[in-house]
């Protein structure tokens, strides 16, 4: 083995090395603490409860029907975006990207400030009717549970739809129409065998994320729609390891294997995401009036439902639903040093979130291009490990961190780092994503010249390849960034009073009475940083900044 090939393989294996220290250690250590000598009952006793089976079944069933539902709302709006014609179309599709870089936590206040009690729909309502009560809470329970789902995961169905739908190549359609087939035939015998790779891939990757949701179950579903994610985090606080450990097991296991596939599926499919587009399209002019008004009537309900919940989170900073007035109160509020005030919340958060971003970028670069290495074993190594984040529970690692890394060496006093290595966990996969996207762009012919006029290794990565990935490593960095700043579950279980971030002082305020106009206001910082982020991101990359979801 050449001298450097060998240092390759050195500073690859230091990021591999310190993913296995900081996530796989700890949830091993967790797994075997409460299956081999936690208290508590034994992995089929808790399997065999009545109680864990409605929770296993609930969180599947919940999963599922977002992910249905996500696929139902968001197809139509993909063959929008891929086939009509209209001014402002970049604009829709860059915006698009806003709902995933928001945190859960903020997407339930916009959510309860929209449809819930006395939010802006329920007072528009309350108006009309000359009433004094609330009328309308659609926000809490089960329904704003699959509606804050559908939110988050409908823009993703029309992004990857609507990219799959612009490489159908117009002549399959021609040929179609040439033999006289219906609409409905030429969808079920040429579009949906075309999109039906990306289908699959965004219901896998809206599963997923809906089977590992927390914060929005946590806030609006509360105690009677619990989900393994949920058990996982009360076992946890209530020392049941053994059941907490049991209900981890089974969540990596649905969890890895959705990911797995998603990560199969959706590597096929983005390996000709950058062809041209080739589909046919229309303007809105030339639509029947039938279809005019379908396509009016679901883009109104649809920017209602996306752009309503964003727009309350202002509201949500200035009206206190409680008193029914306006107010600068939570303002007033967020820039209080004391006891519940927000601004060591908001201190924590920036100082975290900004080492956390330079930690997943710094470890981001060689694992992207251990990604692309030529040895099949190092590429799966590397994606495995950089999907694992994706498929453990933020509480089991955050709770792994505690028991492996805090206690030994005496940092469960004041657990700060602990904090930014979650963070840093979280951020990571989109980090590296991001970066591997801009490494597979380099022109190879650019390498090929470097190394004709003799530059060394280290000199090509150093002058030539690093400036060409710059703009991914922006964009992993921003992406981690927002990543970290609204990161809430593994937080929220590892940090003490003076180590809370605006995520947890949202969460812990809205469990409050007469806090909602706190949390709102806490609510909105986090919504202009990540909106922030969302704006770099476009500037740096534009519309391929998509390809790293």
């Amino acid at each position: 083995m050449e001298r450097s090939q060998a240092a390759e393989y050195a500073i690859v294996a230091i990021p591999l090395i310190l993913l296995g220290i900081f996530i796989l250690y700890p949830v091993l250590t967790v797994l075997l603490r409460g299956i081999l000598y936690g208290p508590g009952r034994t992995p089929f006793e808790t399997l065999e409860s009545a109680r864990t089976q409605r929770v296993i079944g609930f969180t599947i069933f919940q999963a599922l029907l977002s992910a249905v539902t996500s696929l139902v709302v968001g197809i139509p709006g993909a063959f929008i975006l891929a086939r009509l014609r209209f001014k402002g179309k970049s604009i829709i599709r860059a915006a698009m990207i806003v709902p995933f870089v928001l945190p859960p936590i903020v997407v339930v206040v916009g959510f309860l400030g929209m449809f819930g009690e006395y939010g802006i729909l329920d007072l528009a309502i309350m108006s009309l009717m000359g009433s004094t009560e609330s009328l309308i809470n659609l926000a809490s329970g089960f329904t704003g549970i699959i509606m804050a789902h559908i939110f988050y995961n409908v823009p993703l169905v029309v992004l990857m739809v609507s990219a799959s739908l612009q490489r159908l190549r117009p002549e399959l359609e021609e040929s179609a129409e040439l033999l006289g087939a219906d609409r409905l035939q030429r969808f079920r015998h040429i579009f949906l065998p075309h999109i039906a790779p990306s289908l699959l891939a965004s219901a896998s990757l809206v599963f997923l994320f809906c089977f590992m949701s927390f914060p929005i179950i946590l806030a609006l579903g509360g105690a009677a729609y619990s989900t393994v994610e949920v058990e996982i985090y009360n076992s946890f606080t209530y020392f049941d390891y053994g059941r907490a450990s049991t209900l981890a097991v089974i969540q990596l296991l649905v969890t890895v294997t959705i990911a797995w596939v998603y990560f199969r599926i959706g590597r096929a499919e983005k390996t000709t995401a950058d062809k041209t587009s080739f589909t046919r399209t229309v303007a809105f002019s030339e639509l029947s009036d039938l279809e005019k008004g379908a396509t009016a009537v679901y883009s109104i309900a649809l920017a209602v439902l996306i752009s309503g919940p964003i727009f309350a989170i202002v509201h949500a900073a200035f009206y206190d639903p409680s008193a029914q007035v306006y107010t600068l109160s939570g303002i007033q509020n967020l820039l209080a040093t004391g006891i519940g005030g927000g601004l060591v919340p908001l201190a924590n958060s920036l100082f975290y979130a900004v080492i956390a971003t330079l930690f997943a970028v710094v470890l981001g670069i060689p694992l992207a291009y251990a990604q692309r290495s030529r040895s099949k074993e190092l590429a799966g190594l590397t994606s495995f490990m950089i999907l694992l984040p994706l498929g453990i529970s933020s509480i089991t690692i955050a709770y792994g961190l505690m028991v492996a890394i805090a206690v030994p060496l005496g940092l469960s006093i004041n657990p700060w780092p602990l904090i930014i290595i979650a963070q840093t966990i979280v951020g990571l996969p989109l980090s590296a994503r991001s970066i591997e996207i801009s490494l597979k762009d380099i022109d190879r012919n650019i390498l090929d010249q470097a190394d004709s006029l003799g530059s060394s290794r280290f000199q090509r990565l150093f002058f030539v390849e690093l400036p060409l990935l710059a703009p991914g490593i922006m964009v992993g960095g921003v992406f981690a960034f927002a990543m970290a700043i609204g990161e809430m579950s593994a937080t929220l279980f590892i940090a003490l009073p003076q180590n809370i971030t605006l995520a947890v002082a949202i969460y812990q305020h809205l469990g409050q009475p007469g806090q909602f106009v706190n949390a709102g206001a806490e609510a909105l910082v986090l919504a202009i940083a990540c909106f922030l982020a969302f704006l770099a991101i476009e500037r740096i990359s534009g519309e391929s900044a998509g390809r790293a979801l």
